[in-house]
This record gives C-alpha cells, sequence and structure tokens, in this order.
C-alpha cells in the first residue's frame, strides 16, 4: 500500500509557493552521519479548537515518537545537526487548527493564513519565545492545503523564516513506512526554516517529492549558517556557568523554555 505524501509547499521572501506530491520509501536515503557542531531546536504547538476539540495528530504514543525524532535526527546527523523536539506546547485556536472555513476536500486554506498563525500564536503566548527556536504548529488543516486524509502528512514552511504548519494523518502511525513519511516530511520542513529550497536532484531530502533524505555540501552550509542552527556549549564552559565551577562564576546558566 502506498502511503500519500503531500509535503513541502514553501513560502519564500517574494511569496513563491511550490506544492508537490509523491509516496514514501522503504527506507531512508542519507549520507554517514557527520561528527555534531551543531543544535536546531524545535517548539511543537499542537492545536485544538477554541473548545479544545479536533486536537491535531502530533507523534503518536511515546513510543511511535521516539521513532519518529530518531529518524530526524538520522536525517540531519549527515549535516553534523542534532534536532532536539521540547516538549509540545497546547494551543486552542480554531482559526490555527483549521481556518475560517470549515475542512473541505474541496476548499483550499489560503497559504497566507501560515503568517497569522504564527502571529496569533505570539500573542497567545504559545510560541517560543527564543529567536533561534523553530515554532512547529500541528494542525488539522495546514495552510496551503484542503483537508487531507489520515495516510497523508503535509506542511508548509518559511524558507529562512520561523514557522511551520504540520499535519500527520492518524492512519501514519501503524506501519514503518508510515513513520518514516512523518520523519521525511518533518525534516523537509525543518530544512525549509534552515533555509533551503526545492532543488532537483535524485534522493534529495529537498527535492519536490523528497526522493531520498539526502544533502548535498551547499545545503549542509547553509542549514548550518541558519540563526537556527546553534553551536553546543563546550561541557567545561557549560559547568562554568551553571555555578559547578570556578567557585560558581556567575552563578547561573541559561535556560530555553
Amino acid at each position: 500500500m502506498l502511503l500519500k505524501v503531500k509535503f513541502a509547499m514553501c513560502l519564500t521572501a517574494v511569496l513563491a509557493l511550490v506544492a508537490s506530491i509523491g509516496t514514501a520509501s522503504a527506507a531512508l536515503i542519507v549520507n554517514a552521519p557527520q561528527a555534531i557542531t551543531a543544535t536546531v531546536t524545535v517548539q511543537p504547538i499542537v492545536v485544538s479548537n477554541d473548545n479544545g476539540t479536533e486536537t491535531a495528530e502530533f507523534f503518536g504514543n511515546s513510543t511511535q515518537q521516539a521513532s519518529i525524532e530518531l529518524l530526524i535526527d538520522t536525517i540531519w546527523a549527515q549535516a553534523g545537526i542534532d534536532v532536539i523536539f521540547l516538549t509540545a506546547n497546547a494551543y486552542h485556536d480554531t482559526f490555527a487548527n483549521q481556518g475560517t472555513s470549515p475542512p473541505s476536500l474541496t476548499f483550499t486554506r489560503p497559504r497566507s493564513d501560515l503568517g497569522d498563525i504564527v502571529d496569533d500564536g505570539n500573542m497567545a503566548g504559545v510560541i517560543n519565545a527564543n529567536p533561534n527556536i523553530i515554532n512547529m504548529f500541528f494542525v488539522n488543516v495546514a495552510a496551503g492545503f484542503s483537508l487531507l486524509g489520515d495516510s497523508t502528512v503535509a506542511g508548509l514552511a518559511f524558507v529562512g523564516g520561523n514557522g511551520i504548519t504540520q499535519y500527520v494523518g492518524s492512519g501514519l502511525f501503524t506501519s514503518s513506512a508510515g513513520i518514516e513519511a512523518i520523519a521525511s516530511v518533518v525534516a523537509h520542513e525543518i530544512g525549509h526554516n534552515l533555509g533551503l529550497p526545492h532543488i532537483t536532484e535524485v534522493s534529495n531530502l529537498m527535492e519536490s517529492s523528497i526522493s531520498g533524505q539526502q544533502l548535498n555540501a551547499t545545503q549542509i552550509t547553509t542549514a548550518l549558517a541558519s540563526n537556527f542552527s546553534v553551536v553546543p556549549v563546550p561541557p567545561a564552559i557549560f559547568l562554568m556557568f551553571t555555578g559547578m565551577g570556578l567557585l560558581g562564576l556567575l552563578g547561573r546558566k541559561k535556560r530555553f523554555t
């Protein structure tokens, strides 16, 4: 059974958009991992309607979530990037979850809703205030898409900006191919926030149909140069700033919330 995977609608600085459709492959196609030199942190925001109903899918149960996050780490390890998902924030907002019109197979949600979702989430205090952390909204209807089926995963992301709307179909959690499809599309959308547009290159993560999950040298350089790619603090310096070394110099460490 082939799993429908709609993905990669990318909002650029000039508001050009690209849509594509493909199928999930049997196994990840990645290059060898590199030494980790940067971390990318993602703040998931799981959206429900105003009254708390119709909650969007995130990454399934704890076992499924661990599998998805491991696959995303495997994909981005080829760039020397470790992807960290924070504890998900809950957000009750019908507009963010499905738009202003009732979900429909024929009505396409405006692509401009992505910016409105991010702005509204900022005012509601559900996005992460740290500008170096990517905010990913899990919704029932992703901006730029109509209502999709349970075996579909789709996303809309800014290229080089902060913000993703992500749809995950509940039917994808029951198979390894479905888990892989979720991981591939989420990794792809993260790539857009890191500044990577679509390219035409067989087996590349940013190819419009995600024919594989590889990244080339130019893409790796771009991703590592992003504001969202943060160089980890060396352990010795970390201890110093937590007050555990050098007699508690500065006495405090900076925390992401």
